[in-house]
């Protein structure tokens, strides 16, 4: 675990808004939605993240709660092109999602098709005006070099948040990605850390390398998680 000293200025409520509780496993129910959304609320969570689908229904759930709504769009794989993503945009914002999180199109990435790329971000941020805006790159599939440029072209195109990966991919979040896409990103999009993050410590770990915002399906068990710590 961090020393005492790494953490002392931290409390309870100041790492739940740094989370975002994300509740898109392949079976998940609506009775997970309604768990998610109550411990969002009891807990202080930053964000309920959510596919389109169940948008609309956790809206009702949270308003006037101060939790926002983050709706995904191309979650996993980004492969699905412009006017899908498009439509998965639409349908979170105008079932009332305060943010949307995009994964960008990994295949025309990885084929070196950056315009292709760049015009879905582009695209998406044109339709997200005033909300906050997430690109996720799936950074587990990408070099070094990839991450940068995608992370540049996130930057340049106004996303909020650059997020290092989904969850779903072979990867997860690490540190020395966090580190990288902060430098990419020089403070003008914060970094979002999201892929099997389920203990404080890998949280306190990504804070320090320039996350500002972590993603997981395991919000409550961090919060314990730190609970202990503050006890020992």
């Amino acid at each position: 675990m961090p020393t005492r000293d790494a953490v002392s200025e931290l409390t309870v409520e100041t790492v739940a808004r740094m989370i975002d509780f994300s509740v898109l496993a392949p079976d998940h129910t609506f009775k997970d939605v309604d768990l998610a959304c109550e411990e969002a609320v009891r807990y202080g969570f930053a964000a309920v993240c959510l596919a389109p689908y169940a948008v609309g229904y956790a809206t009702r759930l949270l308003r006037g709660t101060g939790v926002a709504i983050c709706g995904t769009v191309g979650i996993p794989l980004g492969h699905s092109g412009l006017l899908a993503k498009a439509d998965e945009a639409r349908t979170s914002v105008e079932s009332g999602a305060s943010e949307v999180d995009m994964v960008i199109n990994i295949v025309a990435m990885k084929s070196g098709r950056y315009a292709d790329v760049e015009n879905e971000i582009v695209a998406l941020r044109k339709m997200t005006t005033g909300l906050v805006m997430k690109v996720t790159l799936e950074c587990c599939y990408l070099t070094d070099a990839e991450k940068a440029r995608a992370c540049k072209l996130a930057q340049e195109a106004g996303a909020d948040f650059i997020k290092t990966d989904t969850g779903f991919g072979r990867g997860g979040a690490t540190v020395r990605d966090v580190h990288l896409l902060s430098r990419v990103a020089a403070g003008k999009a914060e970094i979002e850390a999201a892929g099997g993050i389920t203990r404080f410590k890998q949280v306190h770990d990504l804070m320090q390398a320039g996350a500002s915002r972590v993603s997981t399906s395991e919000a409550v068990n961090i919060i314990k998680d730190f609970y202990k710590w503050e006890t020992e």
